[in-house]
């Protein structure tokens, strides 16, 4: 490497172990006015106003009609063995409900491996699967969850370098995830190239890894995180217009917390698709929501 590319890269790899960009957010318009900040607790406050609250909730998708669904029709072609991995950033909690998918998988022929932290490794190969290391130490994680449950940071975590310590370690399960995808098995050394990818959100790797090898990707949590009119975001603390209707807000904070996540992780993400996986950066007005433009499928368990 020449010295001004180790130059780049050093300069790159700083950048990273920084602070962020600042974690808010301002918009205004007749049809919507919002604004977003962090409160203390890694909660993300978020005030919607509307001068034109029947115009605005016109603007938002049709509610799906349940009387009208169907179930899945499946064709009884056989399916081809696949090789499977599954990408799961979190505690052990967080872990479990993948080790009864990933068993699943495999009574029906395919080969599973889960890739998670280092020292959820005996939980998954006792359960049959195949491990794969992706970093990241999740009693830090969770430690930075306890002190910042809405995952994104407080006041308090940007001055003491939290924001910092956990940027690089979401670089080093970036870098883990792809590995899953395309390295052979620890252990045996068995070669493994993944044909579809299972994820949490939080891995955040998923998408980007399933673009790069042009596979098929599926998002699958235990909490909501696609918009729905039902509720608002896990992560997200409204206050809204007295006009507006309390559907019309829940189903526009989803994007909001896309929005303030990727304000604080797109750069890490597109330096990681520019040096692992050779893909151009995704643009900021593309990133926060990238899952629902490309239509990929969720589940919840």
């Amino acid at each position: 490497m020449s010295d001004s590319k180790k130059s780049m890269s050093s300069e790159t790899d700083e950048s990273l172990r920084g602070s962020p960009p600042p974690y808010e957010l301002h918009s205004s318009g007749a049809l919507l006015s919002s604004a977003a900040a962090i409160s203390a607790d890694g909660q993300v406050n978020i005030n919607f106003q509307s001068e034109y609250p029947e115009k605005l909730a016109e603007e938002l998708p049709p509610f799906p009609d349940d009387d009208d669904a169907t179930a899945p029709t499946f064709n009884d072609k056989t399916v081809p063995p696949l090789n499977v991995v599954i990408q799961v950033v979190g505690s052990r909690g967080d872990v479990q409900p993948f080790i009864a998918l990933g068993t699943a998988l495999r009574r029906y022929g395919h080969r599973v491996r889960l890739a998670t932290h280092d020292t959820f490794a005996k939980f998954v190969t006792d359960s049959g699967l195949e491990f794969f290391p992706i970093g990241g130490d999740p009693a830090d994680l969770m430690s930075y969850m306890v002190r910042n449950p809405g995952l994104i940071p407080s006041m308090e975590s940007l001055k003491g370098g939290d924001v910092g310590r956990k940027r690089t370690m979401m670089k080093e399960m970036l870098h883990g995830c792809w590995r899953s995808c395309i390295e052979p098995d620890p252990i045996s050394k068995e070669p493994f190239v993944a044909d579809a990818i299972i994820a949490n959100p939080p891995s955040f790797a998923h998408v980007h890894c399933a673009q790069a090898l042009g596979i098929p990707v599926h998002i699958m949590f235990t909490m909501p995180w696609t918009a729905t009119r039902a509720f608002p975001h896990p992560l997200a603390n409204i206050q809204r217009g007295d006009n507006l209707e309390p559907q019309t807000t829940n189903w526009l904070s989803y994007g909001v917390v896309e929005l303030m996540t990727w304000q604080g992780l797109g750069d890490v993400i597109n330096s990681w698709r520019r040096k692992d996986l050779e893909l151009a950066p995704i643009p900021a007005s593309m990133g926060p929501g990238i899952t629902t433009f490309l239509k990929i499928p969720h589940t919840y368990c």
